[in-house]
């Protein structure tokens, strides 16, 4: 089968991008599939001539900031006719473009069948307060929060005096529509949240700002509706940061969880029913915090989850016996029926 893997793209999570597709386009080698690779941030290929991969490390050989980035209409030409022999696009993107539902709307006008969810369902999910919106609408409890949007870094002392008159901190401030906990802060003093409005009004319009609950880390992994094992997540520095997320040996995993089995099949019932009322397919990741008292907050779902060596979606499905090709094989299979 031939398959275009798109990976790299413009958001700030472009490095672990770049390494998610690293390992798609090995793991799609070794299962005997003719692979071409394509960074949508540059318009570069990923593979050369010789069928060599170009990614090391999270690294390109062309970089956003030295290429001019074609533009979207380009890109869909690209993809409709110079790839016009593709099977299926499988997509190791993450953030941005690559997640909100934009890739996935030309790919949907090139007549290109791909992996992972739809363009409706990539936007709500991408967006945490419309995901939280939805997450009351079915009963799945949330952490409290406020949405706030921003002009620039000279809001900040005003929000954050607002904020700090209606929600007691401690408090988790980030992007309202980021990903990869890029510009995720806790903060524990109202200093602090004024640093923390401001770095995050340096990189998005929308900031999200939710009650912090301490806890178990703990994160679902749905895939077409089937909920796999709980994986708990320790970070070793208490946060679950960018650096303990993509750092080897800053967090701890623990797969499955040893939870309760009636709070497991608590947290992947509400994982399903937020998969489906988003209308996400194929592979998802939802994200929960349980407290001291076994009452577990959903925090988000996650509609392209990371493909590297220290994921959370592929430690999963090892639980239940579904190596890392196999899980690719699924989520083309899953591509190719919608």
């Amino acid at each position: 089968m031939k398959v275009l893997v798109l990976a790299g793209g413009d958001s700030n999570e472009r490095a672990v991008s770049l390494n998610s597709g690293a390992a798609i386009c090995q793991a799609l080698m070794r299962l005997g599939h003719q692979v071409r690779a394509l960074d949508p941030g540059t318009g570069q290929p990923l593979i050369d001539a010789q069928g060599r991969l170009l990614i090391e490390g999270g690294r390109a050989p062309y970089d956003v900031a030295t290429v001019a980035a074609p533009e979207p209409g380009a890109l869909m030409t690209a993809i409709a006719s110079d790839y016009s022999d593709v099977d299926v696009v499988f997509l190791a993107l993450h953030g941005g473009r690559g997640e909100n539902g934009s890739i996935q709307n030309l790919l949907d006008l090139a007549g290109r069948k791909y992996t992972g969810s739809g363009m409706t369902a990539s936007a709500v999910a991408m967006d945490k307060a419309i995901t939280k919106r939805v997450m009351a609408s079915i009963g799945v409890p949330t952490p409290e929060w406020e949405l706030h949007r921003v002009c620039g870094t000279s809001d900040a002392n005003d929000i954050a005096s607002h904020i700090a008159r209606r929600l007691k901190p401690p408090l988790i401030v980030k992007p309202n529509d980021g990903g990869s906990t890029i510009g995720l802060f806790k903060v524990t003093t109202e200093d602090e949240l004024v640093a923390a409005v401001r770095q995050c009004a340096e990189h998005t319009r929308e900031i999200l700002v939710e009650q912090y609950i301490p806890g178990r880390e703990l994160t679902v992994t749905v895939f077409d509706g089937r909920a796999f094992p709980v994986v708990e997540i320790k970070p070793k520095s208490g946060l679950y940061d960018y650096e303990a997320k993509y750092t080897k040996g800053k967090s701890e995993y623990i797969a499955p969880a040893e939870i309760d089995a009636a709070v497991a099949a608590g947290l992947k019932d509400a994982a399903v029913r937020l998969f489906d009322a988003i209308g996400c397919v194929g592979l998802t990741r939802v994200d929960f915090i349980l407290d001291n008292s076994a009452r577990f907050f959903c925090l988000e779902i996650n509609t392209l989850p990371g493909m590297t060596g220290l994921s959370l979606a592929p430690m999963a499905m090892k639980c239940e016996g579904i190596n890392f090709e196999q899980m690719v094989s699924m989520m083309i299979e899953s591509a190719l029926k919608r």
